[in-house]
């Protein structure tokens, strides 16, 4: 850059950086405050239905020949 526009743009540099500052702390607020709302889901009260021990045994022998290919 030619030093005129080095002198055009210092004026503007330390107001687009307070600018941008608050920007991303409002967008990093937003993102730490769901990150941090969803993490608090536990899910035990899901009912989770009881499994007989020949269905789970089925079960792995699917999800293993399906993640085997």
């Amino acid at each position: 850059m030619s030093p005129a526009m080095l002198r055009a743009r210092q004026p503007y540099f330390w107001k687009n950086l307070a600018l941008f500052g608050v920007l991303a702390g409002i967008s990093g607020g937003v993102y730490l405050y769901t990150y941090s709302f969803l993490m608090k889901d536990d899910f035990e009260d899901i009912p989770i239905p009881p499994i007989s021990d020949e269905k789970l045994a089925e079960l792995k022998k699917e999800y293993e020949a399906t993640h085997k290919k």
